[in-house]
């Protein structure tokens, strides 16, 4: 419904946090074009930055509205923040904190995004079709666990960085590639897809929650036990049709999490824990 045109290619950090569809609502075109944006930390105006088209007046339902960025940018941080309702589109790349704390709506990034996406989010989905940087899903530096993603869908058609939901209590993040060391680290709940390899020690310190990964796995910590093979896994629709050896932990902190590990992408990694389990009509 709106489209909104960078005027120059960014060489700074651009906060768009309020260039959302709760903050267009019920807004004429003038009231949009005067909303703050900040250009590296210098306060200025969306007409300052962006060329916009759209209808004159917005719906007083910021369900009823979608955002589309006709050029992205990785200097566009805070894409989404705090939206409840609505649709926002990035045609190209995105910057840090993409659906930061939002409770609600859809954001589609056509191409890469940078660190940070869907942190803190209690709703609403994301889809990025590229990569990703570090801590999706996550909790900022410093704050307890817990402190992460809290609810949602967040789906990464391409790569991921470290700590893919670190501190993260619900929701669902699907990453389609590979992610970097600590995937799950922290978490009390919720699950993570990892379809391809991932680095080092998946679940570390998690209390709660499911971590699967379908390729290789660096290593494991020791203070997972192992607990059984499975045929195959299924997390809210998304089936990996494949043998997973399922383990528990991270007993350091009295977790009761699950990790699950492919078993045929990771024999020799595996081979010592399988004299320790039954398994019970499951051909390896």
């Amino acid at each position: 419904m709106y489209s909104l045109y960078l005027k120059t290619k960014p060489t700074v950090l651009i906060d768009v946090r309020y260039l959302t569809p709760d903050k267009f609502a019920g807004k004429g075109l003038t009231d949009i074009k005067g909303i703050d944006v900040w250009v590296g930390g210098v306060k200025t105006h969306l007409s300052e930055v962006f060329d916009i088209v759209g209808p004159e007046k917005a719906p007083a339902d910021p369900g009823q509205i979608t955002i589309t960025f006709e050029v992205g940018s990785n200097k566009l941080c805070y894409i989404g923040y705090r939206m409840s309702k609505g649709k926002i589109i990035v045609k190209g790349d995105a910057g840090h904190l993409v659906g930061y704390k939002m409770v609600g709506g859809s954001i589609v990034i056509e191409g890469n995004a940078r660190d940070y996406v869907g942190a803190k989010m209690k709703d609403g989905t994301i889809e990025i079709h590229g990569n990703v940087g570090h801590r999706l899903g996550g909790k900022l530096p410093g704050e307890k666990m817990g402190k992460g993603m809290k609810g949602g869908t967040i789906v990464v058609h391409g790569n991921a960085g470290s700590e893919v939901g670190v501190g993260m209590e619900r929701g669902l993040i699907i990453v389609n590639g590979s992610a970097g060391n600590l995937v799950g680290c922290g978490m009390l709940g919720g699950n993570i897809v990892v379809r391809g390899d991932c680095g080092l020690y998946p679940g570390a310190e998690m209390s709660g929650g499911r971590v699967i990964v379908g390729g290789k796995v660096d290593a494991i910590l020791p203070s997972f036990y192992v607990d059984s093979i499975v045929p195959s896994i299924s997390v809210r629709g998304v089936k990996l049709d494949k043998p997973f050896m399922v383990f528990t932990g991270d007993v350091v902190v009295g977790g009761k999490g699950l990790l699950y590990i492919s078993y045929n992408d990771n024999k020799e990694l595996l081979e010592h824990y399988k004299s320790l389990i039954e398994e019970v009509g499951v051909e390896l």
